[in-house]
C-alpha cells in the first residue's frame, strides 16, 4: 500500500467507477463499472524502418549513427550529467501526510504526446512510468478515520473507468492538482504509489491506464500490450536505476554501480535493407558527440529505445558486454538513455567496473 495523501474525505463523484475491498491491505479491484469513457487518444506502437532521432532534451542532441557491430554491442551515458550529492534518505513510514506529488518528467511527456501523436512520444509517456510516483483517486473510499488513513476493516475504492472497447482501465494521476481537477475538488483523498507498481497493477488486475483523465490536452490511455511492450512484464525490474538517474541525488561511483549491476539492459539494434528492402545486417546504433567521439548507447527499457530510435528494436544485452565492445571498438564510452536523464560513462570509468565486477 502507498502512503496515504489526504486533506480531508470529500464528496465523490458519481461520474468515478471503483473497486472496493474490504480491508486496506491491497486494493483488488472486482468492483462495479460505470459508462464514464476515458477519452484519451492513444498512439499505436509500430517500427518504422531507418534510424531513429533522439527525442528533445535540455541541450542539443547529438547525432545517431549505426555501426556495424555484433548486436550484443553497446550501452551508454552523457558526460553533462554527473549526479553528486548525498544517499537518498531511508523509507518513510507507509502512511503519513504525505508531501505533495507532481510526476514533472511525466507531465513534460504527455504535454509533447499532446502536441505530437506517434510512436516515439508515446514511447517518451511509457520510460517515464519507470520511476516517479503516481496518484490513485480513493474519492469514494469509506475510511473509519480519514487522518490515519486506510486501516483494516475499511472499504478502499479505486477509481477506474470502462473505455469505449469495453475495456477496464485504471486511473492514475500526475498531481493532486489534477485529480482535483477531475473530482472537482481542492481537497482530493489518493493513495501514493510508485509508478512501477501502478503499471503492474494496471496489467494485471485491468486492461490498461488513463493518465490524467479529465485533463483534455493531456489525458492519456495505454493497454496492457503497449505497457508490456515498453516496460516488459516486471515494471518495476529497473526501478532503482531510473529512479536513481531521475533524482541525481547519490554518489557518482555508486550510481555507476547501479548501471553496471541493472538486472536489465538493452541496446537499439538497426535493420541494415538493400535496395529490394530484404534485411542484410543488423547494425547497433550508436551516437557521434559534437566532438566527433563516438559513444556506444545503453538503455533501460524497450521504452527508452522507441523513445530515442522508434525504428529499431530492443535487444537485451549485458552491461560487461557492451562496455568490452565499446573499449574494444576505441569508443569514448557508454550514453545510458540518451531521450531522457541520460548519463556518460567514460571509457577509465568502464574499465573500472569491469574490473570491480
Amino acid at each position: 500500500m502507498g502512503l496515504f495523501s489526504r486533506k480531508k474525505n470529500t464528496t465523490t463523484d458519481e461520474t468515478a467507477t471503483d473497486t472496493t475491498v474490504a480491508a486496506a491491505g491491497g486494493a483488488d479491484p472486482d468492483g462495479a463499472v460505470d459508462g464514464t469513457h476515458a477519452a484519451a487518444a492513444r498512439a499505436t506502437p509500430g517500427a518504422s524502418a531507418g534510424s531513429g532521432s533522439p527525442a528533445a532534451s535540455t541541450t542539443e542532441a547529438p547525432r545517431i549513427t549505426v555501426s556495424r557491430a555484433a548486436p550484443t554491442n553497446t550501452s551508454s551515458a552523457d558526460p553533462a550529467a554527473v549526479p553528486t550529492g548525498a544517499r537518498t534518505a531511508a523509507p518513510v513510514p507507509p502512511h503519513r501526510k504525505a508531501a505533495p506529488v507532481v510526476h514533472t518528467a511525466l507531465q513534460e511527456a504527455l504535454t509533447g504526446w499532446s502536441t505530437t501523436k506517434n510512436v516515439q512520444t508515446m514511447y517518451s509517456v511509457v520510460k517515464e512510468l519507470a520511476a516517479g510516483s503516481l496518484l490513485l483517486d480513493i474519492g469514494s473510499s469509506s475510511l473509519a478515520d480519514p487522518k490515519r488513513g486506510p486501516q483494516k476493516g475499511d472499504t478502499i475504492s479505486i477509481a477506474h473507468q470502462v473505455d469505449n472497447a469495453g475495456k477496464k482501465v485504471l486511473l492514475a494521476f500526475t498531481s493532486g492538482e489534477r485529480l482535483g481537477f477531475y473530482r472537482k475538488t481542492s481537497e482530493p483523498v489518493s493513495l501514493v504509489e510508485s509508478a512501477p507498481h501502478v503499471v503492474a497493477m494496471a496489467v494485471s488486475k485491468y486492461d490498461g491506464l488513463v493518465l490524467d483523465p479529465g485533463s483534455p490536452e493531456t489525458q492519456w490511455i495505454g493497454y496492457t500490450d503497449e505497457l508490456v511492450r515498453g516496460l516488459t512484464s516486471d515494471p518495476s525490474e529497473n526501478h532503482a536505476v531510473k529512479q536513481a538517474m531521475a533524482e541525481k541525488r547519490i554518489a557518482w561511483p555508486e550510481m555507476l554501480r547501479l548501471v553496471r549491476d541493472a538486472p536489465s539492459l538493452y541496446i537499439a539494434s538497426v535493420a541494415q535493407r538493400d535496395e529490394t528492402g530484404e534485411i542484410t545486417s543488423m547494425g547497433v546504433a550508436t551516437v557521434t558527440t559534437h566532438e566527433g567521439d563516438t559513444l556506444s548507447v545503453l538503455l533501460t527499457s524497450p521504452a527508452e529505445v522507441g523513445a530515442w530510435a522508434p525504428g529499431a528494436d530492443a535487444s537485451p544485452t549485458r552491461f560487461a558486454a557492451v562496455a568490452k565492445v565499446a573499449l574494444d571498438q576505441g569508443h569514448a564510452g557508454i550514453v545510458v538513455n540518451p531521450a531522457g536523464s541520460m548519463l556518460t560513462i567514460t571509457a577509465a570509468e568502464l574499465r573500472a567496473l569491469l574490473g570491480d565486477a
